[in-house]
């Protein structure tokens, strides 16, 4: 990811959260939050793409030992996330992307809407890398939008170009990302669809 989309998401950073809500609804965080009591018995997760850290205090809740490495482009974000946390919490923050990541044995990943910044043809070595962090059997978490509808087409469309216009996404439509994960060997346990279907979240074991 560019340096360019890094300065986009990070001048975002203070109102990204209001805007995801009010664009797509309160199905945002509700489909992010669904299999998170999935991770009770998991030891370390590898987050990528996190955003601001909302979701982190209920990670936290639900299994309070859970060691986590929390990747995000943006320093900004990065910044937001750290203030949602104690000093108990046993996280590192790391301002890069997946290259950054320099662990292994990871048993859980979580990817919230973050596949769809790929292409189609970067998703294939993208999710190898990801891949190549985790254990066997280790569960991974996406959350991620669907385009199965005239609405949802409408939707997407007007989401790129806005990311396009204010962080320099070069991404212009939605990849197969279910599809590509199912190739790469990912099984399927459980999904649940929120906001009139646009939104789906999976959980995969790989």
């Amino acid at each position: 990811m560019s340096k360019t989309l890094a300065w986009g998401f990070d001048r975002l950073a203070p109102f990204y959260d209001s805007l995801a809500r009010l664009f797509i609804g309160k199905g945002i965080k509700q489909s992010q939050r669904q299999f998170l009591p999935k991770l009770h018995n998991k030891k370390k997760l590898l987050i990528l793409g996190g955003g601001t850290g909302w979701i982190l205090p209920p990670l936290f809740e639900i299994n309070s030992s859970l060691e986590v490495h929390y990747i995000d482009v943006s320093e900004n974000m990065i910044a937001r996330a750290k203030r949602k946390i104690s000093s108990a919490n046993n996280i590192q923050f790391i301002v890069g992307t997946i290259n950054s990541c320099k662990e292994y044995g990871f048993d859980c990943v979580i990817t919230n809407f973050f596949l769809d910044l790929f292409e189609d043809a970067e998703l294939d070595p993208v999710i190898f890398q990801i891949k190549q962090r985790l254990l066997p059997d280790a569960l991974w978490l996406v959350t991620d939008f669907v385009n199965q509808t005239r609405w949802h087409a409408w939707m997407l469309k007007v989401m790129y170009i806005f990311f396009r216009i204010s962080t320099g996404l070069k991404t212009t439509c939605l990849p197969a990302w279910n599809s590509a994960l199912i190739r790469a060997g990912a099984i399927k346990e459980n999904e649940k669809y929120f906001n009139r279907g646009f939104i789906q979240a999976v959980i995969f074991k790989v």
